[in-house]
């Protein structure tokens, strides 16, 4: 049974795994054999190789951008063939569409996004990629012309940290200490009391000195103008809490059998459990064919065999060792493909491979 045969029932389907293991790789095949299959499938892709997008046949973008199978296919495609819609992850975007959604009108989102704080925190916050793929996956799972959405996550050392918080922005406005910094602030912009705002910098003399007044002004100007879409933002976070908890919603854990990267696998695996999602599936990028391993007597005998023996082995033996560590209810071995990924037809023999 094929990774997508697995899934069949599932709305959702989120790829974790280190990077350089083929995560990226692994969901752009999960989605193109669930489009072969008959479903509508948005994918949502994080820096895709440029072959990968070559082979698709499209320039990948922040929009949503229609493969055309049936062409890719030269009308030898199976029948009941579904779509396949595909995006590359816009940090910057996505953050523009939520504060235009969470203000409490126009016209404070546009003063919200022309703000240079706003400019510099929407390209340079740390982790923020994240978030912005969970906020999109929230829009694209709500969107009923998709029966199932894949979700390709950034391979990061904290790699669950946004399944953790994902309402992390949300919170920071919640933070006690970020309150009692702007309070004066907050209150002179809504009443337009400018005499509030020379009492805040005496109550905060000290960081008014190191910030500098104006510098105060601007950043606090910044967080009276947010603080409807950060409280939106929370409630997103919760939402897509709910949106991952749902049983429709299905984690797949991407991996190569390697000691680092099986010691990444096997974290991710238990912090997954930890935060109370399940693990539907374990992926094996890049394993020995069956031949090869079949044929280990005969290649002993040749020069040098006795060392690739001995490699193959080990190689066995992590994969056994991972898997049951893992304990995911299903295992994916996906053989070491020697094909052009840059090629359309090479892209749908290795999603058959899944």
């Amino acid at each position: 049974m094929s990774l997508a045969e697995r899934l069949r029932q599932k709305k959702i389907i989120i790829l974790l795994g280190a990077g350089g293991v083929g995560k990226t790789t692994s969901s752009v095949a999960l989605a193109l054999q669930a489009a072969l299959q008959g479903r509508r499938v948005a994918l949502l892709s994080i820096d895709p190789a440029k072959r990968l997008a070559a082979a698709l046949g499209i320039e990948l973008s922040g929009d949503l951008r229609r493969i055309d199978l049936a062409a890719h296919m030269g009308g030898r495609g199976p029948t009941g063939l579904g779509s396949l819609d595909a995006a590359m992850l816009d940090q910057k975007a996505v953050f523009d569409a939520m504060v235009r959604r969470h203000a409490p009108n126009p016209q404070i989102a546009f003063k919200i996004l022309q703000h240079p704080v706003y400019q510099a925190a929407s390209t340079k916050l740390i982790g923020p990629l994240e978030y912005m793929a969970l906020a999109k996956l929230q829009d694209l799972a709500e969107d009923p012309q998709y029966d199932l959405v894949v979700l390709d996550t950034p391979p990061d050392t904290h790699a669950l940290d946004f399944l953790a918080r994902p309402n992390v922005l949300g919170g920071f406005f919640e933070n006690k200490v970020m309150q009692w910094l702007i309070k004066p602030f907050l209150v002179a912009g809504r009443f337009g009391l400018g005499k509030v705002f020379s009492a805040g910098e005496k109550m905060m003399g000290g960081v008014a000195k190191v910030m500098g007044v104006t510098a105060l002004h601007t950043f606090a100007d910044f967080l009276v103008l947010i603080q409807e879409v950060l409280e939106g933002f929370n409630a997103s976070g919760d939402k897509i809490v709910r949106l991952l908890k749902r049983p429709e919603t299905a984690f797949v854990l991407v991996t190569v059998p390697n000691r680092t990267a099986a010691r990444s696998a096997k974290n991710i695996a238990v912090q997954l459990r930890e935060l109370g999602y399940g693990l539907d599936c374990l992926v094996l990028n890049r394993c020995v064919p069956p031949a090869v391993a079949a044929s280990l007597a005969e290649v002993e005998l040749t020069p040098g065999g006795a060392a690739l023996s001995r490699r193959l082995a080990a190689q066995g033996g992590v994969e056994a060792e991972l898997v049951a560590a893992v304990k995911a209810p299903a295992v994916i071995r996906v053989d070491d493909f020697d094909g052009d990924l840059g090629d359309f037809q090479e892209l749908v023999r290795l999603a058959s491979l899944y």
